[in-house]
């Protein structure tokens, strides 16, 4: 709804899921005990200060190889990707 009426208008909107103001902010500020320390576009502040994305496969088993969802993973995304965790049946990157 926020999308469609955005238009000519100025929206303000107060969240804590970055993934919320990447898709209605043109621009966004980031704030620290009640004052903004950070202003600008989505792309701007990932370029800035940003890690990049987490991405969180459920395995089907513990016991599926890792191996193989890495070499798929890096064959679509390239080998910039990073293995974070692998625990039981959730591995993270």
């Amino acid at each position: 709804m926020l999308k469609a009426y955005r238009n000519g208008r100025i929206i303000v909107l107060t969240t804590h899921y970055m993934d919320e103001a990447d898709v209605l902010g043109d621009r966004i500020g980031i704030m620290n005990q009640g004052k903004i320390v950070c202003l600008g576009t989505s792309l701007f502040l990932k370029k800035r200060f940003g890690v990049g994305y987490n991405l969180t496969l459920a395995k089907k088993t513990s016991r599926v190889d890792s191996q193989e969802i890495i070499d798929h993973l890096e064959s679509k995304l390239g080998t910039d990707i990073k293995k974070l965790s692998d625990i039981s049946t959730e591995i993270t990157f």
